[in-house]
C-alpha cells in the first residue's frame, strides 16, 4: 500500500505543477509584452501573449489528457491495495476539498484562455473593441485565415494566423472536453486513492 499512495502523491504533485504552469501561463498573458524566445530541439519560437492565449485551450486539453491516463492507471491499481485500505479511519476514505477543487484549475485556465481570446485575439487591421461578436459567426477569414494582433500591448510581430469563427467553436470543443476530463477525475478521485469503493 506503501508505493501505491507515494504513487498517489505524485499524481498530486504532477497535477499541482500543471496547474501551476497553467495559472503561471495565464498570468503572462496579461502583461502585454514580447516575452522573449524559447527554444527546444534546435527550434526557436518567439513568445508572446498572444501566442500563449491562442494556443492555451489546447495546451490544457493536452496537460489533461495525460493526467486523465494517470488516473486511470491509479484506479486500476485501487484493486491490488483495497483490502489493506478498509482498516483505515473514514476522515481518509474521502477526498479534501482541496484536492478536488485542484482538478479543475485546468478548466478555469481554459475559461481564462478563452475569454481572453474572444476580447484581445483580433484580425490584423480590425479594431480591438469591435470584434467579440463576430468571433462566433464572421465567414470572411473561416478557409483562408487571417494574421492576427493581441490587443493587450498590440502586438502584432510573431502573432499566429487565426480562422474565426472556427477557432472559436474549436476552444468551445477543448472546453467541454476539459470539463469532462477534470469531472471524471474528480469523480473517481476516492476510488483512485483506494480508500473506498
Amino acid at each position: 500500500m506503501l508505493s501505491y499512495l507515494t504513487a498517489e502523491a505524485a499524481f498530486v504533485r504532477a497535477f499541482c505543477n500543471r496547474s501551476l504552469l497553467l495559472i503561471f501561463l495565464c498570468a503572462l498573458t496579461r502583461t502585454g509584452e514580447k516575452l522573449g524566445n524559447a527554444s527546444a530541439l534546435g527550434l526557436s519560437l518567439n513568445i508572446n501573449p498572444g501566442i500563449i492565449v491562442i494556443f492555451g485551450p489546447l495546451l490544457v486539453v493536452f496537460l489533461l489528457v495525460g493526467l486523465k491516463v494517470e488516473a486511470d492507471s491509479l484506479r486500476v491499481a485501487r484493486d491490488v491495495v483495497l483490502s489493506e485500505a478498509t482498516s483505515l479511519p473514514a476522515s481518509l476514505k474521502r477526498p479534501g476539498i482541496a484536492v478536488l477543487a485542484l482538478f479543475f484549475v485546468p478548466v478555469m485556465s481554459t475559461v481564462f484562455f478563452i475569454i481572453q481570446y474572444l476580447l484581445n485575439v483580433v484580425p490584423h487591421g480590425t479594431a480591438c473593441n469591435q470584434y467579440f461578436w463576430k468571433q462566433f459567426y464572421d465567414p470572411e477569414y473561416l478557409m483562408i485565415g487571417t494574421a492576427s494582433t493581441y490587443c493587450v500591448g498590440n502586438i502584432s510581430d510573431n502573432m499566429p494566423w487565426i480562422y474565426p469563427p472556427f477557432q472559436i467553436y474549436l476552444y468551445l470543443i477543448c472546453l467541454i472536453g476539459s470539463i469532462r476530463m477534470s469531472y471524471a477525475i474528480a469523480k473517481q478521485w476516492s476510488q483512485a486513492r483506494a480508500l473506498s469503493k
